[in-house]
């Protein structure tokens, strides 16, 4: 039996565009399984913008995005602003210690801490929130905690995120990155243009290529050229 064709997919964990894209990933997880391995790639957005994650562009961003699939587990962020994360690098750690322990794994923690970020308004910056999240996706927790409290993976997502950015020069997140190279951002999605001249005051809103279940026909279209081209 053949191995799985794997398919890079850079991203942010805060990142609308990435939720909605790891939310129909999930949805064709079983369809899939054997044949595409999607791996989680780090893709800091804080390490090119050199800033913390920007509050205002995702209050307006997100609800927009959230639009796209209305069964979306999403709730605006009700809990104190002082909770807010500021930094996701502890998120990306968390999420490789996990692929150490396989591919599934990681996906599971990866949708896991996006969920308690975007519905639950849980601050994934903190180390007691990643290692609840571990506990309840079933990992070996201490395998986890020791690889996570050792900053084994520390390395490896930066050098992710420079690939990402530097290298590879993607357009943004969510990117996938095909086997043969080829590079496909924002697949399926609306664009969502802000003025942060205006405090992220909405300007434009370009429509998604498709709606309901022909944006899984994309993302299959994705994974068979990615098959193809393997």
């Amino acid at each position: 039996m053949p191995s799985p064709v794997t398919i890079d997919l850079y991203s942010d964990v805060h990142c609308p565009y990435a939720y909605v894209t790891a939310y129909r990933l999930r949805q064709l997880r079983a369809e899939y399984r054997g044949i595409v391995t999607i791996s989680y790639k780090s893709l800091a957005l804080e390490y090119v913008n050199h800033r913390a994650t920007p509050k205002p562009i995702l209050d307006n961003e997100t609800p927009i995005l959230m639009l796209e699939e209305p069964d979306i587990p999403y709730q605006p962020w009700h809990a104190p602003l002082s909770e807010w994360p500021v930094t996701m690098w502890p998120a990306f750690e968390a999420i490789k210690c996990a692929e150490r322990q396989g591919s599934d794994a990681a996906a599971d923690l990866d949708w896991a801490i996006r969920t308690a970020f975007f519905a639950e308004s849980q601050c994934i910056s903190m180390r007691h929130v990643l290692l609840a999240l571990a506990e309840k996706t079933g990992l070996d927790m201490p395998r986890f905690v020791e690889d996570f409290d050792s900053g084994v993976t520390k390395r490896q997502i930066l050098h992710e995120a420079q690939e990402g950015w530097e290298r590879l020069k993607v357009e943004g997140s969510p990117t996938f990155v095909l086997p043969s190279g080829a590079q496909v951002s924002y697949p399926a999605l609306p664009k969502v243009t802000l003025d942060e001249q205006q405090h992220a005051r909405l300007v434009k809103v370009k429509p998604a290529p498709c709606q309901g279940q022909r944006c899984l026909d994309v993302l299959r279209a994705l994974f068979d050229t990615g098959l193809q081209g393997n």
